[in-house]
């Protein structure tokens, strides 16, 4: 598969992620995945730096692909903050339309599983999101 496709797919309402990597292993569709942008902006005042302090890899659960579950393995790096008054002394890059502060599934998916839960909620919730390749407790 073509890198435009993959991009187009997995990332279509979020900018600065490059695909390194997507593979099925088994029941998993596996992506590798990097952040790209040049600076981020500190959650707590709000000030952009692109000093990296060090970089890790998030685990996020997406919404499935032909029945199989996806797990984009993304590669973020944490900055310092500039401001030296800022009570944050590092902090996460967050790639907007894919990641939020804290979490473990994609954007996409934790907007379809709020509206399942909120349209179904308890048990029949946890059926419809085991049929999405989700998973997901009542």
């Amino acid at each position: 598969m073509g890198d435009e496709f993959l991009l187009d797919l997995w990332f279509h309402q979020a900018e600065g992620v490059v695909i390194e990597k997507a593979v099925v292993d088994g029941e998993l569709v596996l992506v590798r995945a990097r952040a790209s942008a040049e600076q981020a902006a500190c959650h707590a005042c709000g000030t952009t730096s692109g000093r990296v302090h060090s970089r890790y890899v998030r685990r996020l659960a997406d919404t499935a692909v032909a029945g199989r579950p996806v797990v984009i393995e993304l590669q973020v790096r944490r900055f310092r903050c500039r401001d030296r008054a800022c009570r944050q002394a590092t902090f996460a890059e967050q790639v907007d339309g894919l990641t939020f502060r804290h979490g473990r599934r994609s954007t996409g998916l934790q907007t379809v599983l709020q509206r399942v839960a909120v349209m179904l909620a308890g048990r029949a919730g946890a059926r419809l999101a085991d049929t999405l390749a989700v998973r997901a407790s009542r």
